[in-house]
């Protein structure tokens, strides 16, 4: 256990030493600041218990990110690439000073008309294309990943009774493939049933722990356990293991499995902030990222 915290404790202050004093976090040591990167670093900084301080000045630095009607693109030159707002929320919710921002950004979430959807009865042999999730991109198709995002946010903000959260757990069930798991969004395509991927599974799982029956999903949670064996990747294992325990499902030696994954970047080099990040937090949430936040804000300062 000493040799495995010890182990933990590097790759945190790996993580930490990617800051950059007035910026953020890039995504790779070198580049630009990122505010995906740098929300999912404040996640994993604060489940590791960071006690170095840069939690509180990276948390300020996000802030400059925000646009004035609450979005946080992923570039500023690009302002309908959005999908970072939610895990900005995400990163300040907690800090009692950053509620502003954070309300902000909940807000333009939910009050924002930018997802192309269609009209009318659902045509095809396909998922229903008239449910409003979240696109990547404004007045696009809405997808897994980012509605995931989106409906993960909006639980730990209070907000997952709202009817755009229903709206949320309606697309991902319909984008759950017959077999169990999900993908980017596609289930059927000339007839032929999509295959699923642990990460957006993993995902998937993850946003809708807590808001659906087992039973909806036991499919997709056999699906991940036939695949965990296997995964090696560091995003697919990280959020295999977020899902799987966000539904209290066990797994065998979760943490020799991330060690042995954090192990490859002596192979590999080091691995880019989300996935070093999101290590962490498989590491530290053993009862997946919702819980995990709610029993933060229960626990006496």
């Amino acid at each position: 256990m000493v040799l495995t915290d010890s182990i933990e404790k590097s790759q945190l202050s790996v993580l930490e030493g990617r800051f950059v004093e007035g910026m953020g976090f890039p995504d790779r040591p070198g580049g630009g600041f990122r505010p995906d990167a740098t929300s999912w670093a404040i996640l994993a900084m604060e489940a590791a218990g960071s006690t170095s301080g840069v939690v509180g000045k990276v948390r300020r630095l996000l802030v400059n990110a925000q646009s004035e009607d609450g979005r946080v693109c992923i570039w500023p030159q690009h302002p309908d690439a959005y999908w970072p707002t939610p895990l900005a929320a995400l990163a300040w919710h907690g800090a009692p000073e950053y509620d502003e921002p954070r309300d902000r950004a909940i807000r333009f979430l939910l009050e924002s008309d930018l997802i192309g959807v269609v009209d009318g009865p659902q045509t095809g042999e396909s998922h229903d294309v008239t449910i409003r999730g979240w696109p990547w991109i404004a007045k696009t198709h809405p997808w897994v990943e980012p509605t995931a995002y989106v409906l993960l946010a909006l639980q730990v903000c209070g907000y997952g009774a709202h009817n755009r959260a229903t709206d949320a757990v309606r697309l991902l069930i319909d984008r759950q493939l017959p077999a169990g798991g999900w993908n980017v969004g596609t289930t059927v395509t000339f007839g032929k049933e999509m295959w699923p991927t642990p990460e957006a599974t993993g995902l998937g799982l993850q946003a809708l722990a807590g808001l659906v029956p087992k039973p909806a999903v036991e499919k997709s949670i056999a699906y991940l356990r036939s695949q965990l064996p296997a995964l090696h990747a560091p995003m697919s294992l990280a959020w295999a293991i977020l899902g799987l325990h966000a539904w209290q499902e066990t797994i065998d030696q979760p943490r020799e499995r991330i060690l042995q994954v954090l192990g490859r970047q002596e192979r590999l080099g080091p691995y880019d902030t989300f996935s070093l990040s999101l290590l962490l937090l498989a590491w530290h949430c053993n009862a997946g990222l919702v819980r995990f936040r709610e029993d933060r804000e229960q626990t006496p300062k």
